[in-house]
């Protein structure tokens, strides 16, 4: 028989199965096999129990502990890490603030030094920029506080994904020569408001509704609302310059002209911001240069009374000429007498109707809540003052209790000046008759 058909002899084995079987894998492999949690036999055994989700917040702990006890080699490096983190990104943020307030007060510049008016356009884009450097001015004083840090209840997940996060994104380098900059650098809310409050002084800075209603916006942002009433002032009186005139021309306009009146959404605006800083001498300050100026009466009588007066005009003609037509039907009188007769019939009930109407118009208080007309005061005077007395209500509102059975029991220096002022429009604050649980009867 030849060799080759000897049987092979068979390789010996060891005793232990397993030896064998990892020492015929390579060593990756083996490496893999011994460090799995699946295949590799623990020390421990683990209680049947354990194949049971556990529940979470016995998961949440054990994981947190488990990262903190791998954050003791060092733990100051992570909070210096996260410290000069949070004031790098504050520092940078306040050179950006900063450069783009260079560049609002280049442009103030541009606009003064110009040799024309500049545009409406320009004006508005110099007020709309403060106004964003104050936001984001607000918005860096709001988070200086370091924020919250992670809570201890947390996921294995967003403890791995937060340990990445840490490992992919390195810590922000800082300048060596600049020292990081802090809240003390930020522009102060005095400086910005002087600096819109000089702009619209400013000769060349045409005064438009749009660009007041920013300059308002712009303080109630900055909680500077005492320079609003100055501004009201100056859009009634102040010059208008000519646009795009060179050298700048300048027309003088009337006060008591109903062009200049303040628009009524603005003076609202003003008397919230008022309202709003709890300054009783700022609030009737703001209305008596809007619903008390000349110009707001001027403009409510051709608001209100121009439409009525022309139908109030025209109406005697539009009747004539209707009893006219109506005298040709008319086969029992005389033609003449019939006109006559419908003419002043006519006339008497529109003149009744009108009148009543215009009566229930101006005399009704449902209306009101704390402040009404006092007796004696003329029904038109009424009709074109309606604004004041909601302002001044409003101020009533917001200065008294909020409470409708306290009302009344007001008492201090600043509510009786506050009656008496009413008092002295010709109004009355708190009547007695118009309160409730009052009869007037008795």
């Amino acid at each position: 028989m030849k060799p080759a058909s000897l049987p092979a002899r068979l390789r010996p084995r060891p005793v232990c199965q397993w030896c064998g079987h990892t020492s015929q894998q390579p060593l990756s492999r083996r490496v893999f096999v011994s460090a799995s949690p699946f295949k590799a036999p623990s020390t421990r055994r683990q209680p049947v129990r354990s194949r049971v989700a556990a529940p979470r917040p016995l998961i949440r702990s054990i994981n947190t502990t488990a990262q903190a006890l791998d954050d003791l080699d060092q733990p100051e490096n992570g909070n210096e890490h996260a410290a000069d983190g949070d004031s790098a990104s504050v520092s940078h943020r306040i050179l950006a603030l900063k450069a783009l307030l260079a560049d609002v007060e280049a442009q103030i510049k541009a606009i003064y030094n110009s040799p024309k008016v500049e545009p409406e356009g320009a004006i508005l884009r110099v007020l709309d920029e403060l106004a964003d450097v104050t936001r984001q001015a607000i918005a860096i004083r709001s988070q200086e506080p370091h924020r919250a840090k992670t809570t201890i209840w947390q996921s294995s997940a967003g403890a791995i994904l937060s340990g990445l996060g840490g490992e992919a994104n390195p810590k922000p380098t800082t300048s060596t020569s600049q020292a990081p900059l802090g809240l003390s650098a930020l522009p102060p809310p005095a400086y910005l408001s002087k600096l819109a409050q000089d702009f619209i002084k400013h000769e060349k800075v045409f005064l438009s509704a749009n660009v007041l209603g920013l300059y308002i916006h712009l303080q109630r942002l900055l909680s500077r609302p005492r320079t609003i009433p100055e501004a009201l002032y100056l859009y009634a009186n102040k010059p208008i310059p000519e646009e795009g005139s060179s050298p700048p021309k300048l027309i003088q306009p009337s006060p008591k002209s109903a062009k200049q009146v303040i628009p009524a959404d603005l003076a609202d605006d003003a008397l919230t911001a008022a309202i709003e800083a709890k300054d009783l001498t700022l609030a009737l300050t703001v209305v008596d240069h809007t619903y008390c100026a000349p110009a707001w009466r001027r403009h409510r009588m051709i608001t209100k009374l121009g439409l009525p007066s022309v139908l109030l005009a025209l109406t005697p003609l539009a009747i004539y000429r209707l009893a006219e037509e109506a005298s040709v039907y008319s086969n029992l009188i005389d033609p003449w007498t019939f006109k006559v007769s419908a003419f002043l019939g006519i006339g008497t009930y529109v003149a009744c109707t009108c009148t009543l109407g215009f009566v229930a118009l101006t005399t009704h208080n449902d209306h009101h809540d704390r402040v009404v007309w006092r007796p004696g005061v003329p029904l038109l005077d009424r009709y074109m003052r309606e604004a004041e007395r909601a302002a001044l209500d409003r101020i009533a509102c917001a200065w008294g209790f909020k409470e409708e059975w306290r009302r009344g029991d007001e008492d201090s220096e600043d509510w009786e000046g506050l009656r008496q002022w009413i008092l002295l429009r010709g109004m009355v604050l708190d009547k007695s008759d118009l309160m409730p649980g009052m009869n007037p009867g008795r």
